[in-house]
């Protein structure tokens, strides 16, 4: 991901907020529970190679180690790409798609 975002997960997600670790416990309280995510992930490279070859590590350590780390559940990934070698159409309904899910959240 990029550094920018996950400087911002690192200062906003912090003990006390997002979490909270147990006293002599290796489990932890997570303080974001009853909510979830939808994250819309934008890519160069093709999302069925992102997924299959790659097996994605981004959307992973979104998901997995900051989201649902603190509660969040259920996270849902939207990826789009190709970005770089895409048509207009493929821009346009990208768009389109967007626009739909944020105007249904």
């Amino acid at each position: 991901m990029p550094a920018l975002l996950k400087g911002f997960f690192d200062r906003v997600f912090l003990p006390g907020f997002a979490f909270k670790y147990r006293d002599n416990s290796m489990m932890w309280d997570r303080l974001l529970s009853g909510r979830s995510a939808q994250l819309i992930v934008t890519m160069d490279t093709p999302p069925w190679y992102y997924r299959w070859v790659f097996r994605m590590p981004g959307h992973n350590q979104m998901k997995k180690t900051i989201l649902e780390f603190s509660g969040i559940k259920p996270v849902k990934v939207i990826s789009i790409g190709s970005i770089n070698t895409s048509t207009e159409q493929q821009r346009v309904k990208w768009i389109d798609k967007v626009t739909k899910l944020g105007s249904s959240a």
